[in-house]
């Protein structure tokens, strides 16, 4: 345990807790100061910024290019703010990395899993990586998961232990007597997941949204027996029908965390089960595919993040794919943050299909929840592929048709006005994990053009 930084990381959280109590105007007045200390930063330090923001010094945000993962990875040397951070030298790091070490003896560095594209690689010195950290107990206390001298916390996390995941890295750094964390690898097959939790019993469990589904699933067919206190799902859109689930097996709705690689939290449930963003930490511009802002209520196609605490790799205007919703109406807690309506995944996630009459057609992964959410099974993911989608059911109930589901199909992309492709349907014991132990819902075919996507 880094004792120095789990100090900075305490003190980073009172810091969270004032903020959470400021009026809206506050928010904003913090925004702008911390977002000109960034761009000064930057323009200072990193020839990238130099070159990437010439001539915009006196720009407002939204009139300043957008930074993607390619030009972010492609430009990685001159994006550094620090000399001894070079591309070269960190991806050998990273394949040598096996424990908590750091790069150069200053940096944690964690890596996408670049399951669906080009990977990013981001490195966090003592004062971002405690600011990571605070991020994500923020978002444990507001799920009211506690710990202190008189009351220690178990929980178990069901994710990658990849030593590169975010996840893995972030869990070695906070280990103390207070939070007894167990780490369960998401790739494991699910009844060796299901026997490990049934012998720890931990007060809280998390994981991927997919994992909470199977998991719930695994509860109310008796194999599972475990009574959380809490239950945390992060990293993939959590259904509604996947909600319900978690409910119904433990008594308990989970709390949701919006997170990613390059930023930490990015937004997470309050008590009321409604979502914040962290406004103070992030500026986040919900935005449609030509970079135009998009109003609450209407979901837009990407997510632009300028990370207020980014130094080593500024990030600034960031492009995240992810689909979400901004709220029209306020929260009725205190706190001064805006809330999120729903994050219905990535852009990377909507298929293109012919239609008929020869054009294309983006279905909405929507269009498979209202056919596959109502199947008694253990889980589904959809697959395109070249000359057909193939749909995986995971452990189904007794009197599963696969014939049925697949005309079922069929039906829906009809009505979504696609010519569906050939449809197959097969069953397993359990849904394929990706590089990080993820089992995503919908896995679209790759973005050749550019490799963006994480």
């Amino acid at each position: 345990m880094d004792t120095q930084l789990i100090a900075r990381v305490l003190l980073r959280r009172r810091t969270l807790r004032r903020r959470e109590r400021w009026a809206r105007a506050q928010v904003r007045e913090h925004q702008q100061r911390q977002l000109m200390t960034l761009r000064a930063f930057a323009t200072t330090r990193s020839p990238f910024y130099q070159r990437f923001h010439h001539g915009l010094d006196g720009a407002p945000l939204d009139e300043l290019p957008v930074l993607t993962k390619a030009t972010l990875m492609d430009n990685f040397d001159e994006l550094s703010t620090d000399p001894t951070v070079r591309l070269a030298p960190v991806e050998a790091y990273l394949r040598g990395l096996h424990s908590n070490e750091r790069f150069a003896g200053k940096y944690w560095v964690s890596a996408t899993s670049g399951s669906s594209g080009r990977r990013s690689i981001i490195p966090s010195d003592a004062e971002e990586w405690a600011m990571t950290i605070a991020s994500y107990a923020r978002a444990n206390e507001w799920a009211g998961i506690r710990s202190g001298l008189t009351h220690r916390v178990t929980l178990a996390v069901v994710s990658s232990t990849t030593a590169w995941h975010q996840s893995s890295r972030v869990a070695a750094t906070v280990r103390s007597p207070f939070f007894v964390t167990e780490r369960l690898d998401a790739a494991t097959p699910l009844p060796e997941i299901v026997a490990q939790l049934n012998s720890l019993q931990s007060d809280v469990l998390i994981g991927y949204a997919s994992m909470i589904r199977s998991l719930a699933h695994e509860q109310l067919a008796g194999r599972l027996r475990i009574t959380p206190q809490a239950v945390n799902s992060s990293s993939e859109v959590l259904t509604a029908e996947s909600r319900t689930l978690a409910i119904r097996a433990w008594r308990v709705g989970p709390f949701n965390v919006y997170a990613a690689t390059e930023t930490g939290g990015i937004a997470a449930d309050c008590p009321q089960r409604r979502m914040h963003l962290f406004e103070d930490l992030v500026i986040p511009e919900v935005v449609d595919d030509d970079y135009q802002p998009v109003p609450p209520g209407q979901t837009g196609d990407r997510l632009l993040v300028t990370v207020l605490s980014s130094r080593t790799i500024p990030l600034i205007r960031y492009e995240l794919t992810d689909r979400v919703r901004l709220a029209t109406e306020p929260c009725p807690c205190p706190l001064p943050f805006r809330v999120v309506a729903a994050i219905e995944g990535r852009t990377d996630d909507l298929l293109a299909l012919p239609t008929l009459g020869g054009g294309t057609v983006t279905v909405h992964p929507v269009v498979f929840h209202q056919v596959l959410d109502l199947l008694d099974a253990g889980g589904w993911q959809v697959r395109q592929q070249e000359a057909e989608l193939r749909v995986l059911i995971a452990a189904p109930g007794a009197g599963f048709d696969p014939n049925a589901t697949g005309s079922a199909l069929h039906e829906a992309l009809t009505r979504a006005g696609a010519e569906p492709p050939a449809i197959s349907v097969s069953v397993l014991d359990a849904i394929p994990t990706g590089g990080a132990g993820k089992r995503p819902l919908v896995v679209a075919l790759p973005d050749r053009a550019d490799g963006q996507h994480s």
